[in-house]
């Protein structure tokens, strides 16, 4: 696996109330690294490193929920998500045949090719990352999502359902090269299992972006001087550069 190389430092500027954390998706097992040492669900696998600040890895007999079957690292034998009766028993869809066609939409790692998966703060980083998973409020959020499309005028995209949640926040950005966002509380899992405070915004930054975003976070102005004008002064400051505009295209 290739050291880390890129840096990082850019996100302590940030002073997130929760770190950063860096994931890694691995065949073989990581070298000096402990172990998660308890049972959790992915998703509180976030909470754990949060709290606890340290970096580990976990297996399948490690993850408790479903998570395992979206890293690929077990097939259910019993079929529980496919019957989808999970998700209407718990009042979370009307019919079993709802939570059974979402379930058949999430993204899966092909099985048998991750068998452990490293979450580290990104201050005890030592592997270039498969995936930044940043907590933050919208304002925070704003500037990293900002810095995706500054230098590449890429769409802000936000895709998930209320649960499986992980699958779309560690696995469909990883599968398919795209940044992703969604809002804690509008997630079923992560709302019932506290996992995140109330209306963070949480960003999956996948390998193919980190280097272009952490490029721009160091470029881009965090504060535009628009956002702390009235508007009153930015309806002129908008007007001026406007005019100029108009200057510009009569006289190219």
């Amino acid at each position: 696996m290739r050291p880390l190389q890129t840096d990082l430092s850019v996100y302590k500027k940030f002073n997130f109330e929760r770190p950063p954390l860096a994931i890694k998706y691995m065949l073989q097992k990581p070298e000096d690294m402990e172990p998660v040492g308890k049972s959790l669900p992915f998703c509180e696998m976030f909470k754990e490193a949060h709290q606890t600040g340290r970096a580990f890895y976990f297996t399948k007999e490690d993850e408790d929920c479903f998570g395992k079957g979206a890293l690929g690292m077990a097939s259910d034998p019993t079929p529980f998500g496919e019957s989808g009766l999970i998700g209407y028993k718990m009042g979370i869809f009307q019919e079993p045949r709802v939570n059974s066609k979402l379930n058949r939409n999430n993204y899966q790692l092909p099985e048998g090719t991750v068998n452990y998966v490293v979450i580290s703060p990104l201050d005890k980083l030592t592997l270039e990352p498969d995936l930044i998973l940043i907590t933050a409020d919208p304002i925070r959020a704003e500037v990293l999502m900002r810095a995706m499309t500054y230098s590449s005028g890429e769409i802000y995209e936000s895709k998930t359902t209320p649960v499986l949640a992980c699958s779309w926040i560690c696995v469909y950005p990883f599968m398919t090269g795209k940044i992703n966002y969604v809002v804690s509380h509008m997630i079923y899992c992560l709302r019932v299992r506290h996992v995140f405070p109330e209306s963070q915004v949480l960003i999956s930054i996948p390998y193919n972006w980190i280097q272009s975003v952490t490029q721009n976070l160091n470029e881009l102005t965090w504060e535009p001087p628009e956002f702390t004008m009235d508007r009153d002064k930015f309806i002129q400051r908008r007007k001026k550069v406007m005019g100029e505009v108009a200057k510009e295209l009569q006289n190219p």
